[in-house]
């Protein structure tokens, strides 16, 4: 087996590639064997650390929960990620642990499903596992880009889906959501990745409480409820709850948070609302009527509105405006996460 670079010391050569481009991988990855196992071990993740290369952020879609497409930092399509392990699932929970790693949790499986035309992707569009349909899982798979694969980590103590979820300080939380039989489940769990292991933990109860997101803020658990008015917030260190009366009922499909504001879309609201948990003020952001199958993502701190596979992004300085940008997905029922590498 020969030397990475030619001339150089492994240990020399490994700093050289740290300087590379995250952009550049998929490239490097072709130039020999040795680059292509080097940058998906988690080795070379400490090597970059240590080295203090910049981070770059990417902007990872799912599209009709089916498969992944990758975007730069400048909204460039950097091809996909390997598909989730297993049946197709909906309900999910999606969030990301220490910036890094995208955690994907619980969800229920999905029945067969028919074919899509005009798109062609790793995974087939059909899944035949009756065995499967509509049953809740438990399941918790992790992808982590420094290796390009998901794993597998510890099962959620209740299978659970359409629950609220967020990461706060290196925890994952998943409070409510339903059973296979879709009955209310009037708990939360949280997971210690440093433990491989969840918890169970009490949270308050509200009758016909329709989970709808969760978001960290100061160091809190947030977690606002569809068809209800009222937050629960929820402090890590006193391990106690407090309620908000925010003063709104919401009925929201799809939100971000951008610069400590949530921006979400309401079914029955037109334009994205905006919520300032700092304050307890709720402002709008105007959208012109021809967007329609709308969701909400973001990049580089700015809040992106996908529309009939456009991306727009909201400007920062004028924030009554949209405007085009280079993303392209290539479905529809997008949702998205951001890592930094």
């Amino acid at each position: 087996m020969g030397p990475l670079i030619p001339g150089l010391l492994d240990e020399v050569a490994e700093l050289c590639l740290t300087r590379i481009p995250r952009s550049e991988f998929r490239t490097i990855s072709h130039v020999c064997s040795r680059w292509r196992r080097l940058i998906m071990r988690e080795h070379y993740a400490a090597i970059l650390k240590m080295s203090g290369s910049v981070e770059e952020q990417f902007m990872c879609v799912l599209m009709d929960n089916m498969y992944w497409e990758v975007f730069d930092g400048s909204g460039n399509t950097m091809g996909q990620i390997p598909p989730i392990p297993g049946p197709l699932k909906c309900g999910y929970g999606l969030m990301v642990l220490d910036g890094r790693k995208i955690v994907l949790v619980g969800g229920k499986y999905k029945a067969r499903r028919s074919k899509v035309r005009g798109l062609k992707v790793r995974r087939a569009f059909e899944v035949r596992e009756p065995a499967f349909a509509n049953a809740v899982s438990a399941n918790v798979h992790e992808f982590n880009p420094a290796t390009n694969r998901w794993r597998k980590l510890a099962d959620m103590n209740i299978p659970r889906h359409n629950f609220a979820c967020a990461e706060v300080e290196g925890l994952l939380y998943v409070i409510r959501g339903y059973s296979a039989d879709d009955v209310s489940i009037l708990n939360a769990e949280v997971y210690n990745p440093k433990t491989n292991k969840w918890s169970l933990m009490d949270c308050p109860h509200r009758p016909n409480f329709c989970p709808a997101f969760a978001f960290s803020f100061n160091s809190k658990l947030f977690v606002v409820g569809n068809k209800s008015r009222f937050i629960d917030i929820y402090d890590p260190r006193k391990k106690t709850w407090e309620e908000l009366d925010s003063g709104q009922t919401l009925d929201v499909y799809s939100y971000t948070v951008v610069s400590n504001k949530v921006y979400f879309l309401n079914r029955y609201r037109s334009g994205v609302g905006v919520f300032d948990p700092e304050k307890n003020s709720w402002s709008s952001v105007d959208v012109p009527k021809t967007f329609s199958r709308s969701s909400l993502g973001q990049l580089n701190n700015k809040v992106i509105l996908y529309s009939r596979g456009i991306g727009y992004g909201l400007d920062k300085e004028d924030k009554a405006k949209w405007r085009a940008t280079p993303i392209t997905i290539s479905g529809f029922e997008a949702i998205s996460v951001v890592i930094n590498f």
